[in-house]
C-alpha cells in the first residue's frame, strides 16, 4: 500500500535530490571539480553526468572566456533564454554578469517584457541580434534572410559562437529547472565560495 506522504510526494511541484557525492566518482571528475573556483549548483548536480561532467566544464570556461562574440552581446543572448525559457535561475545567475558587461536595466525590462524590438533599449545591431536569437528559440532555425541579415552586424564566428550560447543556456535551463535547483548564494554580485 502506498502512503498519503509518498502520494503527495509524487504529486508535489518540488523536486528535491540530493547532490552526488564527488568523492564516489571517477578522480578526473573529483578533481575537475575541487579545482572549480566557484561551486555553483548547477555544477553539483552535473555530477550525476561524468561522463560529460569535464566537457561541460571545459565548454562553460570557453563561453566565458574564449567566445569572439562580445561578453555584452553574449549576455543580452543569455537573459533571452533565460526570459523565454522561464528559468529564474538564470536570470538571477546573470543580473551582476550582465550589468559588469554593460547591460543596462532598460533592456533588462525590454527582455523581461519580450520587446526586443524596443528602440529606446536597443539599437539596430542588438535588435537584430536578439531577432535572430528568438528565431532560434521559437523555430530552431534562423532562415538564410534573417542569417543574411544579421551578417551584416556580426561575422560568421560570432553567430556560431551566438547560436552555441544560445543552445548550451536552453539546455543549461532545462536542467536547472528539471533538477529544480535553489539559487547561488551571492555577495554583492559575486557568488559565495565554497
Amino acid at each position: 500500500m502506498v502512503t498519503q506522504t509518498a502520494t503527495t510526494d509524487r504529486l508535489s511541484t518540488k523536486v528535491d535530490i540530493e547532490f552526488p557525492d564527488f568523492t564516489k566518482l571517477p578522480d578526473d571528475v573529483r578533481q575537475k571539480f575541487e579545482d572549480l573556483p566557484t561551486k555553483v549548483n548547477f555544477f553539483r548536480m552535473m555530477g550525476y553526468s561524468p561522463g560529460a561532467f569535464i566537457e561541460i566544464i571545459d565548454l562553460t570556461n570557453a563561453i566565458f572566456k574564449k567566445l569572439q562574440i562580445s561578453d555584452y552581446h553574449k549576455e543580452l543572448l543569455v537573459l533571452l533564454v533565460a526570459a523565454h525559457e522561464g528559468s529564474k535561475y538564470e536570470w538571477e545567475q546573470h543580473v551582476s554578469i550582465a550589468q559588469a558587461a554593460g547591460v543596462r536595466e532598460d533592456q533588462f525590462v525590454a527582455i523581461a517584457a519580450d520587446k526586443l524590438d524596443d528602440e529606446e533599449a536597443f539599437d539596430e545591431k542588438e535588435r537584430i541580434l536578439l531577432d535572430f536569437g528568438k528565431r532560434i528559440l521559437e523555430k530552431g532555425k534562423a532562415q538564410a534572410v534573417v542569417f543574411k541579415n544579421t551578417l551584416r552586424y556580426f561575422s560568421v564566428g560570432e553567430l556560431s559562437d551566438a547560436m552555441i550560447v544560445i543552445g548550451f543556456y536552453r539546455m543549461l535551463s532545462g536542467f536547472i529547472q528539471t533538477f529544480d535547483l535553489p539559487l547561488d548564494p551571492q555577495e554583492d554580485g559575486n557568488w559565495v565560495k565554497e
